[in-house]
């Protein structure tokens, strides 16, 4: 089954900003797919030749679809979009001496990167992976277990604690994991299939149809040097208990060496609009409450939003900030030499950070403003 990601299958326009010559060396491999549903590549090396039999195959992936094709694809449009913030000339200057050729395109680049150096193309995905604000649960190691240094025995030992549960969970046994090291810790990007999903496509006839389909989900997980601490996403309890057994067990030698360690706090909040003040030297310039869940003294669970959360809370009551329980707040932080906003959200319930998690101001300016401490105290969550 091809790992596509949902709901998107590949951007129409991905064959664009390429040369024919680029489109050729990137789908070469897979002529025989092309020719099976009527897209023969050996017509459109002409210019002149339209290319949307083609782009109709790539955009409508049906169960003979190879997955690597579309993964192919997929890296080409992150590694090679405006959006993505890759500048290949600033980190691989050499290597685009090396390959560039007059009138290629960034997209073209990219394509020749793909070919003749993946390991760079997917140090970028891995990237931009991680940097993906996402939500994770923070995990403290009990006392005594050191961290073990990744390599390939543990990362298989790793893979080997998972992919039993994924098979039995009709997540199939795929599971890709890439090690970066960061000037903070070491990052795991943990790529694997979702349970099979049916998604409106085109029939070869044009008309509309449905298929079975495997997404791809991305993970990640961080451990921090300094603080001893790790950070891990996966969505719904049972996969992240998953990982805390098994993280701990590759890289700790105990199943139970991770512990949710009561990291963050709301607290703060119940002081006001100046608990949120930041320091003039401080990269973070800007704080602003923009919403904050809070569970009333009745049991009613309320959100208060629309912008500034403060304004919202006197409005309704002054005194909720001392009498409610504040469940989950939604911070934006303005970081200098960032042109958009970044939203924090904390949930100490279930022990939970969101966010661009590797940005090295905003850990400082949570424990500055004691939204988060250095506690490894641990306990169970009661859903786990």
């Amino acid at each position: 089954m091809p790992t596509i990601r949902h709901p998107r299958l590949v951007r129409p326009g991905v064959l664009s900003g390429l040369k024919r010559t680029s489109i050729l060396m990137l789908l070469s491999p897979y002529s025989d797919y092309f020719a099976a549903r009527g897209a023969p590549l050996d017509e459109i090396g002409d210019d002149s030749v339209p290319l949307h039999d083609v782009v109709s195959v790539i955009t409508s992936p049906v169960e003979s679809t190879p997955p690597d094709l579309v993964e192919r694809l997929e890296l080409i449009d992150l590694i090679s979009g405006t959006q993505s913030a890759i500048n290949f000339e600033d980190g691989y200057q050499q290597l685009v001496e090396k390959l560039r050729e007059d009138g290629d395109s960034t997209d073209d680049l990219a394509v020749k990167i793909l070919i003749h150096a993946p390991d760079v193309a997917w140090r970028e995905f891995d990237r931009q992976a991680i940097q993906a604000p996402r939500s994770l649960v923070a995990l403290g190691v009990r006392p005594g277990l050191k961290f073990r240094l990744p390599n390939a025995r543990r990362i298989e030992h790793f893979r080997e604690l998972v992919i039993p549960w994924f098979k039995a969970n009709d997540r199939s046994g795929i599971c890709h994991v890439h090690v970066r090291e960061e000037s903070n810790g070491v990052s795991f990007v943990i790529r694997h299939g979702d349970p099979l999903r049916r998604i409106g496509v085109y029939e070869e006839d044009g008309k509309p149809g449905s298929r079975l389909l495997r997404p791809e989900r991305v993970d990640v997980a961080h451990y921090r040097h300094l603080t001893g601490e790790w950070q891990i996403s996966g969505i719904g309890v049972r996969l992240q208990e998953l990982y805390r057994q098994a993280f701990g067990t590759a890289f700790h030698g105990s199943a139970n060496a991770l512990v949710h360690s009561k990291r963050y706090s709301l607290e703060p909040l119940r002081d006001g609009p100046s608990c949120l003040k930041c320091d003039i030297n401080s990269r973070i310039q800007i704080a602003d409450l923009v919403s904050l869940k809070i569970e009333l003294p009745s049991g009613n669970h309320v959100t208060i939003g629309g912008g500034d959360a403060f304004k919202g809370i006197l409005e309704m009551n002054p005194m909720l900030l001392q009498t409610a329980t504040l469940l989950e707040a939604k911070i934006n932080l303005k970081i200098s030499n960032r042109r958009r906003l970044a939203p924090v959200i904390l949930n100490p319930l279930c022990d939970k950070v969101s966010g661009i998690h590797l940005d090295d101001a905003i850990e400082p300016w949570l424990k500055a403003c004691h939204f988060a401490n250095d506690s490894h105290e641990g306990f169970v969550l009661e859903s786990a």
